[in-house]
């Protein structure tokens, strides 16, 4: 699965015999609703994202183009 934001694979580990490392992070809520609508429910940030975002939330959004939304 891909990530959202930079399109690489987001590690989902997610499968009938284990749980996923996303179940272990606290993805924060504007983030996630920077996710398009209809990705919503069917898509996974990936650590790197997750983590850029926290860093330093005006570049990430400069870098993947949300500051002229």
């Amino acid at each position: 699965m891909k990530c959202p934001f930079c399109l690489k694979d987001n590690g989902c580990a997610l499968d009938e015999n284990q749980t996923c490392w996303c179940f272990s992070i606290r993805v924060p809520e504007d983030l996630l609703a920077l996710i398009p609508l209809e990705q919503k429910g069917s898509v996974c940030v990936c650590q790197e994202c997750i983590e850029f975002y926290r860093t330093d939330k005006l570049v990430f959004l400069k870098t993947f183009d949300f500051e002229s939304r």
